[in-house]
């Protein structure tokens, strides 16, 4: 696919909690979006949907959520080999993005959108992304 992607879990979170399902898959079956997960990224996003704040918004078992995510992405066992990331807990998104060879990394974190990388790869936030695939 031409445009591997790796999603944070402040994405995924955002989408779950909207409810927009058919926008990921239409990104997958209309621009050619193939997103990558990794065990590291399952478990943060587990930890994070699972608080409290968020089940309450969630109109799904939380496994239906998770399955969805599991169906929708294509799983990498990552090395840990990247530590360039203003927020050390998030080296492991510029990993998965690296050896998926992913050319776009999105994020609604700034530490992640302005860490310096010198791979071909864009950290962008979800706005930027949509105009990025939709040109």
């Amino acid at each position: 696919m031409d445009n591997k992607t790796v999603f944070d879990v402040n994405i995924w979170i955002s989408y779950f909690l909207k409810g927009k399902f058919t926008e990921l898959v239409d990104m997958i079956a209309n621009y050619n979006v193939e997103f990558f997960r990794a065990k590291e990224l399952t478990k943060e996003l587990l930890s994070v949907i699972s608080r409290e704040k968020f089940k309450k918004h969630l109109h799904l078992p939380l496994q239906s959520y998770i399955s969805f995510y599991e169906k929708i992405c294509t799983f990498l066992t990552i090395q840990k080999e990247f530590s360039g990331c203003r927020d050390p807990k998030d080296n492991y998104l510029f990993d998965l993005a690296f050896q998926s060879n992913s050319k776009y990394l999105v994020s609604g974190d700034r530490d992640v959108r302005e860490t310096e990388i010198d791979k071909p790869l864009n950290a962008v936030s979800l706005r930027t992304f949509k105009e990025m695939i939709a040109e």
